[in-house]
């Protein structure tokens, strides 16, 4: 029956006039502002699900667009709140002219369509489309960014999140951190007590944060349950039955029909300590209106709990093997009593309330379940369904020892792997379960579980079974002994254990028997990497020339670039320039457009990256550094954004394109939180908090600063973790900045492991030789001034990059400024320093050369209007590029050198 809950929101008042005012917010908002969240919180039967039934109605009637969606227990399908929700609505739309995907470009489409179904295209699978969750991410929120445009806006409710499978927590932390630029609102319904910690992490951030909106729902006071319930019954049994259900509405609401007798001897139910979803009394007096009903009817309901909170009547008739005409007047009966409703298209029905359905499912034999699980899994391959569709209900019926219910498994993990790995990592684990013993035969299967742990961030369960995967492999299985050691070195790598992983991958050059020049090189590109990210760049030369060698050996295409790309970055470290650029030139020479486009080769693509930057080259170098971020979409591979995304930072941080640099790290910061990676998660920090330092938002820079302080810290207290020498770098420019030129002395020396600065690339160590410069200016040393000045002289190359003399030439007129007699001679620098920014497209430096330059200037009455003229260059190049801080500066300079008498 339709219950007395249905037209009636007692007790919720004022939950009720939140939705009101968020879905009044929604209705008015103009376009580009950001979505609204909404959270609802309790415990099971509390009212949640009707509330969000009640906030869908509400939008209706403001002609919004609603759509709703809920996790389902007992089925892990990665992303099936959101597919609950918006497929059967993409599938309704997509006609010509009406589909709400129109605008969206191809690479997102390629995205969605490894996740919705309605939006699978076959023109869009001419080739082999991996999606990968980082983009997925963006193009889910493009979608709904559609969705809620031109006017509608969009609500889009989730519900029972507690059952959410990882990729749709992952999916719900984006939104809420990057919230769709549409009239979109985000209703979000859990138990507290059931959410995964993922997701309860982003809901403590956004609440934090004051980014979203918290409804805590509690029991029905008497006064309000007995307006709904108490009717005709007497008030002994009305207290006793308020008692007992704990003021739950769905709780009360089954009660009611439990006799006297059994009311009498049920216990006061506490829902938050309820180990099952349903407690006992409720479950036998749910149970009991189906003992009501008739046999083909109950056993309608027990199939389709099975099948999920929403079904097929088809599904229903193939699993519980009857014909179509007698399931469809089973579910006739069951609708009529309202234990399932007719939803969406035609055949569709779901379980009125997700308690129902799991009542009904709790209440079937544990023997009758495994047979049912493994029916419908049969129908489902019937049919044609996806392994990963299929695997739910395999895992719940297959037997240990059945190969063909392991491989069904292992192959549903590889083929989600890149949009869930956490999903991937449980459905290997479950085949493995199946294998028993005989898995240990099966070491492909445990490297796949690794991996797919590993891209889930769970970095050290990657890491330790990858150790149990090497030990069972056999001495002359080469190829898999290297992939399982590169990836273990890559999991001790991004855990800050640069040593060890240095340390097993020398272990594994060593024994040399029956290894291929293939497998060579790779670990002794693995070691270039390796020494390279610490910083040890002569050894990243050696181990980089030794790879190009074996790689030349082997006639391998994609490890010979990459090995050429590596020696080349690793001279530009060193600087040696010309060897860079010559093996730049060769590999550029190689690597043809058709090669670059090749998932192979989005190492190679990130190492060219990076060697542009330090060669000065910063065009190129995003060039190459966007086609490795497209292959990264189209391949799924993210364990290089966070590099990617660094990289191009650093290019616009270098270009003044101050917006597009931030937006970089933002996205390096968040695909290093992805991996679950510190040390990447560190460097990341350090380049955004340096954006922000440029920008003049101080207080986010110094936030940033202080969290990479406590990383530190934390790290030295259980062990040492590398950290690269340019966030150190950067840390030590913020200490000066906040007037600590002591702490900067000492991290920038620390970061360059000595005065010679070797641990920092050579094409930078003049950036680096001039922070010092200042730091002992503002101490007030000259000499020990002018002795980092001399260094940065001495550090160049003459191949290098034509910055290094601007660097150079700034540091002499900070110098000559500072000792107050030879201002022309300080102008004069600060003029050639400007010059050279200014050819190398460097803005913001060249913006700080003719700061120096201006007050250098001001010191010669008759230089003034030249004085002036370099102060308001400087504020026209910061000042665009939104630079606030050092446009600031210059104009405070401006006004001071203008407003000042003339002698």
């Amino acid at each position: 029956m339709r219950s007395r809950l249905s037209g009636l929101l007692v007790g919720r008042a004022e939950e009720v006039a939140m939705f009101d005012r968020a879905l009044k917010d929604v209705a008015t908002s103009e376009p580009g502002t950001r979505a609204h969240v909404v959270e609802l919180a309790g415990e099971p039967g509390i009212g949640k699900t009707r509330l969000l039934a009640e906030l869908g109605e509400r939008a209706r009637q403001r002609g919004l667009l609603v759509l709703a969606g809920r996790s389902v227990q007992f089925d892990q399908a990665p992303y099936g709140a959101f597919v609950d929700a918006l497929d059967d609505h993409l599938a309704s739309a997509m006609v010509p002219g009406g589909n709400p995907v129109d605008a969206l470009p191809k690479a997102a489409l390629r995205q969605l369509g490894a996740v919705f179904p309605a939006l699978w295209d076959d023109r869009l699978a001419a080739g082999p489309v991996r999606a990968e969750r980082y983009w997925l991410h963006r193009a889910v929120r493009s979608l709904l960014e559609v969705m809620g445009g031109g006017g509608q806006g969009l609500v889009l409710s989730l519900d029972d999140l507690h059952w959410a499978d990882d990729a749709t927590a992952e999916l719900i932390d984006h939104l809420i951190r990057h919230p769709p630029k549409a009239p979109v609102l985000l209703a979000l319904a859990h138990r507290p007590r059931q959410i995964p910690p993922r997701l309860s992490a982003a809901l403590a951030r956004a609440r934090a944060d004051s980014r979203m909106s918290q409804v805590g729902l509690g029991p029905l006071s008497s006064t309000d349950a007995a307006r709904l319930f108490a009717g005709d019954m007497g008030p002994g049994r009305w207290r006793q039955l308020y008692e007992v259900s704990g003021g739950n509405p769905f709780y009360l609401e089954a009660l009611t029909r439990m006799p006297s007798e059994q009311l009498a001897a049920a216990i006061p139910l506490d829902p938050s300590a309820s180990v099952r979803d349903v407690p006992r009394p409720v479950r036998d007096s749910l149970l009991a209106e189906l003992q009501t009903l008739s046999d083909p009817a109950r056993l309608s309901a027990r199939v389709a709990a099975v099948l999920g909170d929403s079904f097929a009547a088809t599904m229903v008739a193939a699993v519980a093997g009857s014909d179509q005409a007698r399931t469809l007047a089973a579910l006739d009966e069951l609708t009529a009593h309202d234990v399932v409703r007719p939803v969406g298209a035609p055949g569709q029905f779901r379980f009125r309330h997700p308690l129902v359905r799991a009542a009904v499912y709790e209440g079937a034999g544990a023997g009758w379940l495994i047979s049912a699980h493994g029916r419908a899994a049969e129908c489902l391959a019937a049919r044609g369904a996806s392994s990963a569709a299929r695997a739910s209900h395999v895992q719940r019926s297959a037997h240990p020892g059945d190969e063909k219910a392991a491989d069904l498994l292992a192959r549903a993990g590889r083929d989600v792997l890149t949009i869930a790995p956490a999903t991937a990592a449980h459905w290997t684990g479950e085949a493995l379960r199946l294998l028993g013993d005989d898995g240990r035969l099966r070491p492909e299967l445990w490297f796949q579980r690794a991996s797919a742990l590993g891209a889930a961030g769970r970095l050290r369960e990657s890491r330790d079974l990858l150790r149990a995967t090497a030990s069972l492999l056999p001495a002359q299985a080469g190829d898999m002994r290297v992939r399982v050691a590169v990836a273990q070195a890559t999991m001790e790598w991004m855990l800050g254990g640069y040593q060890q992983a240095m340390r097993l991958l020398l272990r594994e050059l060593e024994d040399r028997d029956g290894r291929s020049e293939h497998n060579i090189a790779e670990l002794e590109m693995a070691l270039a990497a390796i020494s390279q990210r610490t910083d040890e760049f002569s050894t990243a030369v050696r181990w980089s020339e030794q790879a190009l060698v074996s790689a030349e050996r082997a006639g391998d295409p994609t490890r010979l670039a990459l090995a050429r790309g590596l020696l080349a970055l690793a001279y530009a470290s060193v600087g040696e320039h010309a060897r860079s650029r010559s093996h730049l030139s060769q590999l550029l020479e190689t690597l043809g457009a058709a090669q670059s486009e090749q998932p192979e080769y989005i190492d190679a693509l990130s190492v060219i990256g990076w060697t542009e930057l330090l060669q000065g080259r910063y065009d190129s170098a995003l060039q190459h550094l966007d086609q490795g971020l497209e292959l990264s979409r189209r391949t799924g591979n993210s364990l290089l954004l966070s590099d990617l995304f660094a990289a191009s930072a650093h290019a616009h941080l270098l270009l003044g394109r101050l917006d597009d640099a931030s937006r970089c790290a933002e996205e390096a910061l968040e695909a290093a939180s992805f991996v679950g990676s510190e040390e990447a998660s560190l460097f990341a920090s350090a380049v955004l908090a340096a954006t922000r330092l440029w920008q003049g938002d101080y207080a986010t820079a110094n936030s940033i600063f202080e969290k990479l302080v406590a990383s530190l810290h934390t790290a030295d207290d259980s062990g040492p973790l590398q950290v690269r020498s340019v966030a150190l770098g950067i840390l030590g420019q913020s200490m000066l900045f906040n007037g600590d030129p002591d702490g900067c002395v000492r991290m920038v020396t620390r970061a360059g492991g000595g005065p010679d600065l070797l641990r920092f690339e050579a094409s930078t160590r003049t950036l680096w030789f001039g922070l010092l410069t200042s730091a002992e200016l503002a101490r007030g040393d000259l000499v020990a001034a002018g002795s980092w000045a001399d260094r940065a002289a001495a550090s160049v190359s003459p191949d290098g990059p034509h910055h290094q003399r601007a660097f150079i030439a700034l540091s002499r007129a900070e110098l000559h400024l500072a000792r107050q007699d030879t201002a022309v001679v300080a102008a004069r620098f600060a003029q050639e320093a400007a010059e050279v920014f200014s050819a190398c497209r460097m803005p913001l430096y060249e913006a700080i050369a003719r700061i120096k330059a201006g007050v250098a200037l001001a010191a010669s009455p008759e230089r003034r209007t030249d004085a002036l003229a370099q102060l308001e260059q400087s504020q026209a190049l910061s000042g665009t590029r939104g630079a606030h801080g050092l446009s600031a500066l210059a104009e405070a300079e401006y006004r001071r050198i203008a407003d000042s008498p003339v002698p």
